[in-house]
């Protein structure tokens, strides 16, 4: 066997090895439910977006433009302009006509979003727990020839910090490829009560989620942070439509994506969701 061929078979096997290693990890824990605590897995979420941005797969995975896959102009500007298009194009089941005074992002990351929406409205604020996003996201903004960014940083220990801020009657609340990341099913819960908060009656919240299509590997998890960010939250199809309907909303509609080329990944549901009763948390 050429030595080159006996290299690429020891790497595969190595690769298979450490799958088959992080497979029976997960279902020991799964099957003792070795779980942690909830206030970890969101000390772990804080410190996980709070590392240095030079890695280009951190910066990629909070859409950070000119990193990893986003090297793809055209892709990166992709992502933000679906999102406009899915409300443009429902504009008139959902009342909502362009511009209007104010959009919330909650995780406006580098704003792939933003550069879409900013030129919608009056006043884009983001709300992220990392001041690197709010910062990237703000030159994005600048490089399109608007100033109408308004950063807000909070922590993921307290996402009810918002209600501080003068924050308030806002149009429309956006928060798309972040709920996955949340610690916890409960913690997206809490932040749908805190979107019901900052939006004006009958504002629009446009949330996207991963759906738990039956399958065990795509239950929320429960331990490990920063082995699985990316699935750390799902939710059935109908738990979130019941869920938001308990947080004030009444949904409108979902827009379903089995699979999402733009970060080749599957199980995407966006949920477009009318705020009908206030929740009144200040």
């Amino acid at each position: 066997m050429k030595e080159s061929n006996k290299k690429e078979s020891l790497n595969f096997i190595k690769s298979f090895l450490k799958r088959i290693v992080r497979r029976l990890r997960y279902e020991i824990r799964e099957l003792l439910k070795l779980y942690e605590p909830e206030s970890k897995l969101i000390s772990d979420n804080q410190k996980y977006w709070n590392r240095d941005y030079s890695n280009p797969i951190l910066a990629q995975d909070a859409h950070w433009k000119n990193f990893g896959k986003f090297e793809d102009h055209q892709q990166w500007l992709n992502l933000g302009k679906e999102h406009l298009d899915l409300i443009s194009t429902n504009s008139s089941a959902l009342n909502v006509k362009f511009p209007v005074k104010q959009i919330i992002e909650w995780g406006c990351g580098g704003g792939a979003n933003a550069i879409h929406f900013a030129t919608k409205t009056e006043k884009f604020i983001g709300i992220d727990i990392t001041s690197e996003s709010l910062d990237e996201c703000n030159k994005q903004i600048l490089n399109i020839g608007l100033n109408n960014f308004v950063p807000l940083l909070i922590n993921a220990s307290s996402p009810e910090s918002v209600l501080n801020s003068q924050i308030k009657n806002a149009d429309i609340f956006i928060c798309t490829y972040v709920y996955e990341l949340f610690p916890s099913p409960e913690y997206g819960i809490k932040v749908l009560n805190l979107a019901n908060e900052l939006l004006k009656e009958n504002g629009i919240a446009f949330i996207q989620i991963r759906y738990n299509d039956g399958k065990r590997l795509k239950k929320s998890k429960k331990w490990g942070y920063f082995n699985h960010p990316y699935s750390m939250t799902t939710y059935t199809l109908e738990e979130f439509w019941e869920k938001s309907k308990v947080c004030g909303f009444e949904p409108l509609g979902i827009y379903l994506k089995p699979h999402q080329p733009l970060v080749n990944d599957n199980c995407y549901a966006y949920f477009f969701l009318k705020k009908v009763k206030p929740i009144n948390l200040r």
